[in-house]
């Protein structure tokens, strides 16, 4: 489901088309300033990317003329929606019912409220290029002059793949259903790093030996493995950092603060994980217990 940050602002990761009619789908940050009168979206959550980064498109509230349903426009895509703007369907796959029903009332509300009659027709000659000739990587947005100028980013085919990650699963993974060992929860989430105390998003393995993370859902070897005998607690944040959906994983030597996204997200982890320890420690009882019990 969508959410409010700290800045009332509505947001989430979705599956964007980007290249209209392409049929590729790539996960991208959702945000809704109603605020602002913008819908934009990012490679990632704005707080893991460099201070200035702009978005890959932006979307004035004012030129949107209709949010739909688009299952049966594109019945292979489940919960699939579309929004109509400038003349361009931008086709968008959210995770479930709830997710997709929760965004389409949020921008057919938000455009409703901020749409003045005057302002529809302030479509620029660039817009309507860039609207013909989409680009696959997206666009730069700034706000010039009061005017919104996109600028194409080159995106490689790589990069797409290493992005839409919502239903690969890692060759490690792979090996282990072919064992037997299936996970208990798989899924990307963003962490702060140990020594030099930046964010990067990563690939969470939760399974009956650990909880494991790798720099992507391609890669063979984890970065690291946090073995269930060593995890004491997890729970919800309540610090001072500003970050939305963040719970502390507490080990016997180092907490792992841990960023989903969604407050959904992280209640799912937070009680995926303390319950899959909670089962490790009554099958092996000589084995030290911690307070997740």
């Amino acid at each position: 489901m969508p959410y409010l940050d700290r800045r009332g602002r509505t947001c989430g990761f979705l599956d964007i088309e980007e290249k209209e009619r392409s049929g590729k789908f790539l996960r991208r940050y959702l945000l809704l300033d109603k605020a602002a009168g913008l819908l934009e979206y990012y490679m990632d959550n704005p707080l893991n990317l460099p201070d200035g980064t702009a978005p890959v498109c932006q979307i004035n509230l004012s030129y949107i003329q209709q949010v739909f349903d688009a299952r049966k426009q594109r019945p292979k895509i489940e919960f699939c929606f579309a929004i109509l703007a400038n003349s361009r369907h931008y086709f968008m796959q959210a995770n479930d019912e709830n997710d997709m029903d929760g965004w389409v009332d949020s921008i057919n509300n938000a455009s409703k409220i901020t749409v003045p009659k005057k302002n529809i027709q302030r479509v620029t000659k660039q817009d309507e290029d860039m609207e013909r000739t989409p680009c696959p990587g997206g666009y730069r947005a700034e706000i010039v002059g009061g005017m919104v100028v996109k600028t194409p980013i080159e995106m490689s085919d790589s990069d797409s793949d290493a992005e839409n990650g919502k239903s690969r699963v890692s060759p490690s993974t792979r090996k282990k259903l072919a064992l037997g060992l299936k996970p208990v929860k798989t899924g990307f989430c963003v962490k702060q790093g140990a020594v030099v105390k930046n964010w990067k998003r990563r690939y969470f393995v939760l399974d009956h030996e650990g909880l494991s993370y790798y720099k992507s859902n391609t890669d063979t070897d984890p970065i690291k493995m946090i073995s269930l005998l060593d995890i004491l607690h997890v729970k919800s944040y309540s610090g001072d950092l500003p970050r939305d959906n963040l719970f502390e994983v507490i080990t016997t030597n180092r907490t792992f603060l841990v960023q989903a996204d969604s407050p959904e997200e992280m209640e799912a982890w937070i009680k995926a994980i303390t319950d899959t320890v909670n089962s490790f420690r009554k099958e092996c009882p000589i084995q030290r217990k911690g307070v997740c019990d």
